[in-house]
């Protein structure tokens, strides 16, 4: 299949109104950060978009406005997945028709189905909609680690055109990507530095929701071959990656983005803000890496 997938792109987070209905004038102000940050992609209605609380025309909904609101230059990749074959098929036709790019399909979470299973899983949703698809790779959240083998014959289905792997095991990223004909992104920030190293094609961020342009010029760097300047500014990143899950995601990110002014701190349960305290503790990591940025010549 003729289109890919690489470079930077930002897993967006979903903003809400105090009433919990979607924030469209929010939306639109998150959707110009990431278009003035440069980035390749955004994914809409992913973990981060607290998927699970939005019903499927919201994402509808999400999926139409970012396509019709970004340039075209930007994709937008939206999440189709869940444990059910059959409803994944349905989600990701509708996210088709909604103006989706590509879809990102996690393997199915909780009943684990064997090899078999997930080929006929992501082969389904790959004939329903002849569409690029990016596998989503993260046991953590999952419940089952693939091997370098199986995620390789996962790729071999024409559409599956990349996988954000996001286990944090550079090892299996580089002997996956060595024998896949898909490219790899890096699904956890703080291994996007290290994916690139082994040959991985980019990112699918959380971070680049508050700092899109910090990302935009490591990769451009590292792909420059200055490794030096991407190197200090992954190291410059780092405190505020690790506190973007110092509570769940997305709590500390809208957080920040709230104080901002990119969004409002709203949530759908059982997604909360953050405490007091450790809103505290989030504001001065980001004082803090916005003065290391700012030392670099990183638009903050």
């Amino acid at each position: 299949m003729n289109f890919s997938i690489k470079g930077v792109h930002t897993a967006i987070v979903t903003p809400f109104d105090k009433d919990g209905n979607l924030d469209w004038d929010s939306f639109e102000k998150l959707l110009d950060h990431q278009a003035k940050g440069k980035v390749d992609g955004v994914v809409i209605s992913g973990t981060t978009g607290e998927s699970p609380t939005l019903t499927v025309q919201e994402k509808l909904a999400l999926i139409r406005k970012a396509r019709a609101y970004l340039p075209e230059s930007i994709q937008v990749m939206a999440g189709a997945g869940s444990n059910n074959t059959q409803a994944s098929v349905e989600m990701a036709k509708l996210a088709v028709d909604a103006g989706a790019d590509s879809l990102l399909v996690v393997t199915p979470p909780y009943n684990k189905p064997s090899l078999n299973g997930l080929k006929l899983h992501f082969s389904s949703i790959a004939t329903a909609t002849n569409h690029p698809i990016c596998l989503y790779h993260v046991p953590g959240r999952t419940g089952q680690l693939l091997s370098a083998a199986e995620l390789a014959e996962l790729c071999a289905i024409e559409q599956v055109v990349a996988v954000k792997e996001a286990s944090a095991d550079i090892s299996l990223f580089s002997r996956a990507e060595r024998i896949s004909q898909a490219n790899y992104l890096s699904g956890d920030d703080f291994t996007f530095l290290g994916s690139l190293a082994v040959e991985g094609d980019g990112v699918i961020s959380v971070v680049t929701n508050i700092y899109p342009q910090a990302f935009r010029v490591l990769y451009d760097a590292f792909k420059a071959g200055d490794n030096p300047k991407a190197a200090r500014i992954h190291k410059a990143l780092l405190p505020a990656i690790e506190v973007l899950f110092y509570e769940s995601n997305p709590g500390p990110s809208k957080a920040i983005l709230a104080n901002k002014g990119l969004c409002q701190n709203y949530f759908r349960a059982p997604m909360v803000p953050v405490s007091q305290e450790s809103y505290a503790h989030i504001m001065n990591v980001v004082e803090d890496t916005e003065r290391a940025l700012s030392d670099l010549g990183v638009e903050v």
